[in-house]
């Protein structure tokens, strides 16, 4: 039976991220008809979702919407925005990327925003300071007395993507940063087991990133050594190792954390051409591993392979370009994405 027009109005009022005339589908059952919602190809439209944590607010850009049933969606894309907290930038850049590969029908993207107090819209949009929420620290404390990780957001979208009578086909899930955004996705690896959420399969991608989490208190030293640091005492808490864990590191523990990390499979991706040094944060947790991401990057390779031989840890570098987004519209990371979904 075929929907009327006042029936089409109402369903894009409901589905409020870009929604075209929905067209008629059969269900995966079979068994009726439901509507299809078209996906949003640009933050310019109306792509802002929001969700409710633990009585706060979370909003962030979705090319569909996230508590809808959509039969056709097979994989996600989670891309996690840099220093500068722009979301929509990173929303598009991906919207781009799927578009391009044809799989704007079949994979819905992601990109949440991790404000601070200067970009609330309300009162009870959580927010954090610049560098925490890249940390998976604890937001602000709310007036009801409650805070929330940004780790915690992370799941909760997970959790929804996860959620079978809304998302029946999909299997796969791409956790994404570029820069900051590298360091968060870099860290929230090692809070899950094997890849794995809800029986989904997780896949974690760390573009250009310049931090480093390090499974034990060793580090790499200039000469080639394994050493701990001295007169550098917090070298080795959380975030740089695992001591002194946040509060949600701590809920998953510490031994667990570190087999996590070490058995998960994490993609690394570095632009041969990321050597500048401008922008590199200064500290003697930070400088060991080398003067800029590059170089970082191929240090923490070499303590990886040296200290755990069995991690599923790869490292692949993007000739010819620097510290740029344009790293994910490289032909070696759409190869990536192709080989995921």
């Amino acid at each position: 039976m075929s929907l009327s027009k006042h029936k089409i109005a109402i369903i894009c009022l409901l589905f409020s991220n870009g929604c075209n005339d929905p067209a008629q589908v059969t269900d995966v059952t079979g068994s009726q008809s439901n509507s299809v919602e078209y996906p949003c190809l640009s933050s310019e439209d109306d792509c802002i979702n929001s969700i409710e944590i633990d009585g706060g607010n979370i909003q962030f850009y979705s090319s569909f919407h996230i508590d809808s049933s959509v039969s056709e969606i097979k994989g996600a894309i989670v891309t996690i925005h840099g220093h500068s907290r722009n979301a929509d930038d990173y929303f598009n850049k991906m919207i781009s990327i799927v578009n391009g590969q044809g799989l704007k029908d079949e994979i819905i993207v992601i990109s949440p925003k991790f404000i601070t107090l200067y970009e609330q819209s309300t009162d009870s949009d959580w927010y954090w300071n610049t560098t925490s929420w890249k940390w998976g620290l604890q937001s602000y404390t709310s007036s009801m007395g409650h805070n929330v990780s940004t780790f915690e957001v992370m799941d909760s979208l997970l959790s929804r993507l996860s959620n079978k009578n809304r998302f029946p086909q999909l299997t796969d899930i791409l956790v994404t940063g570029h820069s900051s955004g590298a360091a968060f996705v870099h860290m929230y690896s090692s809070t899950k087991q094997n890849n794995i959420n809800n029986n989904l399969n997780l896949h974690f991608s760390v573009v250009n990133n310049q931090y480093f989490l390090h499974p034990d208190s060793t580090r790499l030293l200039p000469n080639g050594s394994l050493s701990v640091i001295e007169n550098c005492n917090v070298y080795n808490n959380w975030p740089y190792g695992f001591d002194v864990l946040s509060p949600y590191m701590e809920m998953v523990g510490k031994e667990n954390s570190k087999n996590n990390f070490i058995s998960n499979k994490v993609d690394y991706f570095i632009a041969e051409l990321d050597t500048e040094t401008g922008d590199i944060t200064s500290g003697c947790q930070f400088e060991f591993l080398g003067n800029n991401r590059y170089e970082k990057n191929m240090n923490y390779m070499e303590y990886m392979n040296m200290v755990y031989p069995d991690n599923q840890h790869g490292f692949t570098i993007i000739p010819g370009l620097g510290h740029t987004t344009n790293t994910y519209s490289s032909s070696v990371f759409k190869n990536y994405l192709d080989s995921i979904f």
